[in-house]
């Protein structure tokens, strides 16, 4: 039988990764609530920030939570750069057109990635890659006790942003009700360049965040989109603490499921989840909140 040391730190493994899971969902779904555009580009947008943290490092030694902090603006404006110019053309389009749109963008970014890195997965190791803070013999890795910490502040910092302020509270409505944005004066236009954006930036933050553990390659995007899509899915479309508690919960799973069986049996534990909110549940465990 496991001790409680055991227990405990697959807990604490599951929720850490859970943490950094949630960042990236919650990107995710801001633009889903908003938009309501699904859009599959979202993880290699990570991926290209995880290349981008790996550049920085390497060539100026900047530390990969440092780069955090850059990459994010800078992909702000990327957001808003993609947004002009591949989003806000089809949004009038049908979703089957909105997802082959995502889709074409995906593979731009991967085949750019693969092209000016190639195919072999790369890493960053700051010197403090391999220590960890140990209390009662529960080892707490500092990369992810950092990336976790980092992680849910941003979250909480984003929850405060569309809750207390005016253009948070212009998200909020346009998610809610578009039309009734439209008639009390609100541009639906900014709020949709405003939601992409953010969107976008969060994805990056939360690749620079992950890059430390993670290994980094053009195809890593597959896996971020798929957990941010999955959590998405779980917590509810559109909600922000259904991405959070999503996040913590698919952490969770997986590491007890690697644990107490394999890794393939903790994917196949995540996705039974997913089936059964989709059968029980289909509005996710936060209902049909929308930010």
């Amino acid at each position: 039988m496991p001790s409680v040391e055991s227990l405990v730190q697959v807990l604490s493994s599951g929720l850490l990764m859970g943490a950094a899971y949630a960042l990236v969902a919650v990107g995710f779904t801001i633009a889903f609530g908003v938009m309501n555009v699904v859009n599959f580009a979202h993880g290699h947008v990570a991926m290209a920030a995880m290349f981008a943290s790996f550049v920085l490092y390497q060539q100026l030694g900047l530390d990969p939570y440092l780069s955090a902090l850059v990459l994010f603006p800078v992909f702000f404006l990327v957001g808003i750069a993609l947004y002009r110019v591949v989003i806000r053309p089809m949004l009038q389009a049908t979703h089957a057109a909105q997802l082959l749109t995502t889709l074409g963008l995906l593979i731009v970014i991967e085949n750019t990635a693969n092209l000016l890195f190639g195919a072999d997965l790369r890493s960053v190791r700051p010197v403090y890659a391999d220590t960890s803070l140990v209390l009662a013999g529960v080892a707490f890795p500092w990369t992810r006790l950092i990336t976790a910490a980092g992680s849910l502040a941003t979250i909480a910092g984003v929850w405060a942003f569309l809750t207390r302020t005016r253009l948070g509270a212009e998200l909020r409505a346009a998610a809610d009700n578009r039309i009734g944005a439209v008639v009390v004066g609100i541009s639906i236009s900014r709020v949709f360049l405003m939601a992409f954006a953010l969107s976008t930036a969060i994805a990056a933050f939360a690749g620079a965040m992950v890059v430390p553990f993670l290994l980094v390659s053009p195809f890593t995007g597959y896996d971020l989109m798929l957990k941010a899509f999955i959590i998405a899915i779980i917590g509810g479309l559109g909600s922000v603490p259904g991405a959070l508690f999503g996040g913590l919960l698919v952490g969770v799973i997986e590491a007890a499921g690697g644990f107490f069986f394999t890794a393939s049996v903790s994917t196949a534990m995540v996705f039974g989840l997913l089936v059964l909110t989709l059968l029980l549940r289909p509005a996710g465990l936060f209902g049909s909140a929308r930010l």
